[in-house]
């Protein structure tokens, strides 16, 4: 028996699926948000996360893993439609369906940084940045580079804002996040964090910097920077004199390797973050 696939726009879970990815209140009422894509939606599982709805196309269930990423959320989604690529089509934000959207509980988002244990704290701190694939980006490779929780502030676009997810490949669910509150650097200040943030000229340079010392890497939009902070110190990435700026996504990559490359030299361990247990949402009618 072939099964026809669901081809029907204004099916009720299709358009309540529609209204998550665009609808950040309803996001933040529910703690879910929308994941898009194979490797994203692997993650999420392997994070613990609850899912709530799954739609799925022909496309995914032409490969071995498509197929068995469908029976492994068969058992953990309530609702899993079979749906045509069409209805995927136009709610995916990608050029090219991967065949699977899913709505899924996020990680809950911290107060207070979380200090590691056996090695100084390396921190980031997101400043008003309003670019989801950016934040995105960034969290991606922070996660790589060993960095021990992300703080966002307020102004900063929303982490789990689809695109951002997208962006993160999946490193979202293996970093704590930090909501900072207005007094968060005065704060750091008090439990003997250093803040630093990247200008275009007049800082030091960064190869100069102490990378060893519990520090918070503070980054700002593109358009604004970061808050004025008397108490950051400003750091600057050397460029050619044709130069006039790096995106902040690529000037945090460059900081952040150097200073996990700076820490491995001194030996210090790169340390997995701490696991955030997901606790129960609410139901999604």
């Amino acid at each position: 028996m072939i099964i026809q696939p669901l081809d029907a726009a204004d099916n009720k879970t299709v358009r309540r699926v529609r209204s998550l990815m665009t609808n950040r209140g309803l996001r933040e009422r529910l703690g879910v948000s929308v994941l898009e894509g194979v490797r994203l939606v692997e993650a999420a599982i392997l994070s613990g996360a609850e899912f709530r709805i799954v739609l799925y196309g022909p496309r995914l269930v032409q490969t071995e893993r498509g197929r068995a990423l469908v029976g492994r959320l068969s058992s953990l989604a309530p609702k899993l439609l079979y749906v045509s690529e069409k209805v995927l089509s136009e709610l995916a934000e990608v050029e090219t369906s991967q065949g699977i959207l899913a709505v899924a509980s996020m990680p809950p988002v911290g107060s207070l940084w979380p200090f590691p244990t056996g090695a100084p704290p390396l921190f980031v701190a997101a400043d008003g940045i309003q670019d989801p694939g950016n934040l995105g980006t960034i969290i991606r490779s922070a996660q790589a580079a060993g960095v021990h929780a992300f703080g966002v502030s307020k102004g900063t676009v929303d982490i789990f804002n689809p695109k951002t997810l997208r962006a993160t490949a999946g490193s979202l669910f293996e970093m704590p996040m930090v909501r900072l509150e207005e007094t968060w650097s005065a704060d750091a200040k008090r439990q003997n964090l250093t803040l630093v943030c990247s200008v275009v000229n007049g800082g030091m340079p960064y190869e100069a910097f102490d990378w060893t010392q519990p520090l918070v890497l503070v980054l700002g939009s593109e358009g604004h920077g970061v808050t004025p902070m008397a108490m950051a110190e400003a750091l600057s990435i050397p460029m050619a004199p044709t130069a006039n700026s790096l995106n902040v996504a690529s000037a945090a990559a460059v900081l952040l390797f150097h200073a996990a490359q700076v820490r491995r030299q001194r030996q210090f361990p790169m340390l997995p973050p701490s696991r955030v247990e997901y606790g129960r949402r609410r139901r999604i009618e």
